[in-house]
């Protein structure tokens, strides 16, 4: 059986990618440019981008093209659980206490995260999560206002942002990128936890993309420390 042609092109790209042919960061020819280097249709080209978008191998930002991804190793998984849900699974008390949501200029990191324009605006959620009565983490969360309109009206369902942003805007949590690091907890995060501004936290910066490989939201949480918390990610069994 003759191999799909989109899944040569796709091959062949991620080759070139793990080569170093394009860096991270950096534009990959326009589809058109691509189609007429492989001599086929636009199309075929588009399937095996698509692809190599829901692997993570690279970046879509609309408007302005298709980029190489960071080619630090990642781990890929089929469900990626909200802090609503893992703490469910485990058996823990959770609630959600919303402090704020309003559309806003988000701060330098968030806009570049989410490769906003110097004046898009986006929507900005921040909330407290409580695991078994105890003020755990504190999550800030930007949204590109332009594709979340009305969400700083009723930003959570269930107590989950999540679950808001698939119920109301049909969009599918794919992957996230996340660093940690320690540091003080300073102000408002340490009062949210009760906790003095000068102890330690680790704060953790996340983005998290859709089914297209876009950026969604990027989120920076403190959470409180020695407080065990399992992650889970696991991988979905299709019907």
């Amino acid at each position: 059986m003759n191999r799909p042609v989109h899944i040569s092109i796709r091959d062949d790209l991620r080759m070139r990618l793990s080569a170093g042919e394009w860096a991270a960061g950096e534009r990959l020819p326009s589809e058109t440019e691509l189609a007429a280097r492989y001599g086929v249709a636009r199309m075929t080209v588009r399937q095996a981008i698509g692809a190599l978008a829901s692997e993570g191998a690279i970046i879509r930002r609309q408007g302005l093209g298709t980029f190489a991804a960071d080619g630090r190793p990642t781990r890929t998984v089929d469900l990626l659980l909200s802090f609503t849900e893992e703490m469910r699974r485990q058996g823990r008390q959770v609630e959600t206490r919303l402090i704020s949501a309003a559309v806003e200029q988000p701060p330098p990191a968030a806009r570049e995260a989410l490769q906003l324009g110097p004046s898009a605006a986006a929507v900005a959620v921040r909330r407290v999560r409580v695991v078994d009565g105890c003020p755990v983490v504190v999550q800030n969360s930007w949204l590109p206002y332009a594709r979340f309109a009305g969400l700083d009206a009723d930003p959570l369902l269930d107590g989950s942002l999540y679950a808001m942003l698939e119920a109301r805007y049909g969009v599918r949590i794919m992957r996230a990128r996340q660093s940690i690091t320690a540091a003080a907890a300073g102000e408002p995060d340490g009062a949210a936890l009760g906790l003095q501004p000068c102890e330690p936290v680790l704060r953790i910066s996340r983005t998290t993309y859709d089914s297209s490989n876009l950026i969604i939201e990027f989120a920076m949480s403190a959470m409180r420390p020695g407080y065990p918390i399992e992650t889970i990610m696991e991988r979905r069994q299709e019907p």
